[in-house]
């Protein structure tokens, strides 16, 4: 017998890869902050540099690689790639070792650039790592598991990055000059991560005939159209890059509280309360998997969303109290896995077989655009906010010329230094800022610069702005106010999207009420959805026929749907079918069947309580004349017909 989906999670494959996918987002994100950090103490970026770096190299990939990924995960089997990759992975933290090594025991530049291609190597393999990991799931689990998979996947998958984060700073701080460790630390990790990959199976590809493409970004726009052109995958995409766009903003407006405030935080503080998030999703993630129960409940995507307007508006309360905003942040995270594992389910679900992972490769191309969009529109919003006078511009005063004679770093900023000819200033009490591109990274004691101090005494500190003696004047802002109003912003965003979801789904408000009302049960099982097409004209002949029973196999649908015959529905069918939407004929309304159209699918579909659950079951398309009450009940007792899907 072939390979076939599992009935359980505690499959060798699904455990295989929740390992080797936590130990690649470890690593993802650990290398990532190491590399930052040691181009920082060798001194070969600034921290401007470098935070603006990092995520265009990680995330550059996902862009360039996206057609190609998806055609390498569904021309070959995605164990095949799964396991590549992670083998890959090794090779990769081989010549991150490099790296560290030169730059640890020899001191060249050399070290830190090789560290930092990484980053851009670990990205092209998360590019082709992912599209696998998702567009696998449908193949290893049930359909009825796919919820709760995502859910644990997700879970462990934040997890991964709340450590992998911490971990590169905590690394860096504890093997400060001795960052050769770092690299021993991320190669064993990757070692175990291949060996972990060994364990899923062997699973026949997708669309093994399918060509290399003429155009390597040929596909782009045909997948772009795929995804759009259905409402489910459009809802899917629309919804996860809306994800990716939200925790860039949040990202930079977390980065800015911490640059903003006195004493400023460090880079490890920042990582920790940045880091939060994913603890959030840690917890929210595996909580929709379980409420999903055995099928999509997209009614937890507005909960989640909801939720998430009113963390990020209620963190402003907390915003100059740490503990209140980790939770603030904490809470919107656990919100987000309410959103996001319903719209990822879908997402797999609803792919065709043979271009899931191409879908998947797409779907991270939007999403790459979504992180630009973020950074974009924070741009565009801080320089709004300053230009109207909501961040004040410091009155920094003429300016003291003298010689540098000692400078002092601490995590790769410019911490003090000692200028021949200005006045000396507690540390305590002066913040010194690099002017533009001047004194990158190093300051040579011989140079000649010009010191600029203000003192802002409603905050008790002095700034001094450090810059060659030929440097033209700059504004320089106290930003400590724009936090506050961007998390706002983040939050009305938020509500907007959710506004679009709504108009791409109309329902799903609805929905949305239906699953609170719901929270404590009875769970809902989806048997035979895979029956149901994502678009196209349809008839589900049913035994619903109440507005109860309507609801819960809505719930049990990603489809729109036109009830015909329900109480209180006066529409007709033909009227119906030209909505466009999945047609419900009610118990009351069976006896239209033989006004179905020619070439349009009939499906049975049954709704009824089984001990604790409740249970929505489609059968296969059935023709008009045949015992559609025989035919109901069938579908009641089949199970999935899992060859087929």
């Amino acid at each position: 017998m072939g390979f076939r989906p599992s009935a359980t999670l505690k499959s060798r494959t699904f455990v295989g890869l929740l390992a080797s996918q936590f130990l690649a987002a470890f690593n993802d994100q650990a290398i990532h902050a190491a590399a930052m950090f040691f181009a920082f103490h060798m001194k070969l970026l600034n921290e401007k540099q470098a935070i603006s770096l990092m995520p265009i190299l990680f995330y550059a990939p996902w862009a360039i690689f996206c057609t190609l990924a998806g055609y390498c995960a569904d021309r070959f089997s995605k164990r095949h790639s799964l396991v590549f990759w992670k083998f890959a992975e090794i090779a990769i933290c081989l010549v991150a070792l490099l790296g560290f090594y030169l730059g640890d025991a020899h001191d060249l530049k050399i070290g830190p650039a090789i560290v930092l291609a990484c980053v851009f190597l670990m990205g092209t393999h998360s590019a082709f790592f992912v599209p696998a990991k998702y567009g696998v799931m449908p193949e290893i689990l049930e359909p009825q598991l796919l919820s709760r998979g995502n859910g644990l996947l997700e879970s462990l998958s934040f997890l991964a990055v709340i450590l992998g984060t911490v971990s590169g700073g905590v690394m860096s701080y504890l093997f400060y000059d001795r960052e050769t460790w770092i690299g021993v630390v991320l190669l064993s990790f990757a070692i175990v991560g291949a060996l972990a990959s060994l364990m899923i199976e062997v699973m026949p590809a997708a669309n093994p005939t399918r060509p290399f493409p003429a155009y390597i970004y040929g596909p782009l726009l045909t997948s772009l159209r795929g995804l759009l052109g259905v409402r489910p995958l459009a809802l899917a995409g629309f919804g996860i890059a809306f994800f990716t766009f939200v925790v860039a903003f949040m990202r930079q407006t977390v980065y800015m509280l911490g640059e903003s405030q006195i004493p400023r935080w460090n880079e490890l503080k920042t990582s920790l309360i940045v880091g939060s998030t994913a603890l959030g999703i840690g917890l929210g993630s595996p909580l929709a998997g379980w409420l999903s129960g055995r099928k999509i409940e997209l009614g937890l995507v507005p909960l989640g969303g909801i939720g998430m307007v009113i963390a990020a508006a209620g963190s402003v309360l907390f915003l100059h109290w740490v503990p209140g905003l980790v939770l603030g942040i904490v809470a919107i995270g656990f919100f987000t896995g309410f959103y996001l594992v319903p719209l990822y389910t879908l997402l797999q679900h609803r792919a065709p077989k043979q271009s899931k992972g191409d879908l998947v490769a797409i779907s991270n191309f939007i999403n790459v655009v979504g992180a630009i969009l973020a950074s974009i529109l924070f741009f565009v919003l801080v320089t709004s906010f300053q230009k109207l006078g909501y961040a004040k511009e410091l009155p920094f005063g003429e300016p003291v010329r003298g010689q540098l004679t000692r400078v002092k770093y601490a995590e790769g900023r410019l911490e003090d230094y000692t200028c021949q000819g200005a006045p000396q200033l507690p540390d305590a009490k002066r913040r010194v800022i690099l002017a533009g591109e001047g004194l990158p990274p190093t300051v040579d004691p011989a140079a000649p610069v010009a010191v600029k101090e203000c003192r802002c005494e409603y905050r008790g500190q002095t700034f001094v702005l450090l810059c060659p003696a030929d440097h033209p004047d700059e504004k320089v802002y106290d930003n400590s106010g724009l936090p506050g109003f961007l998390f706002l912003g983040a939050s009305a965003i938020t509500g907007l999207s959710l506004l679009g979801l709504w108009a791409i789904m109309p329902d799903l408000m609805s929905r949305g009420i239906f699953a609170f009302r719901h929270l404590r049960g009875p769970r809902v099982r989806g048997v035979g959805t895979h029956h149901i097409p994502p678009a196209g004209p349809m008839v589900l002949v049913t035994n619903v026929s109440s507005r109860e029973e309507f609801r819960y196999l809505r719930s049990a649908t990603d489809r729109l749907l036109a009830p015909v015959g329900l109480p209180g529905e006066n529409q007709t069918l033909s009227a119906a079918l030209k909505t466009g939407r999945l047609v419900l004929l009610a118990s009351q309304a069976r006896d239209q069947v033989g006004q179905v159209p020619a070439g349009i699918p009939i499906l049975p579909a049954f709704v009824g309580r089984e001990g604790r659950e409740v249970r929505v079951a489609f059968g296969k398309p059935v023709a008009p004349g045949d015992d559609i009450a025989t035919l109901i009940e069938a579908a009641r007792i089949a199970e999935d017909d899992y060859h087929a899907h």
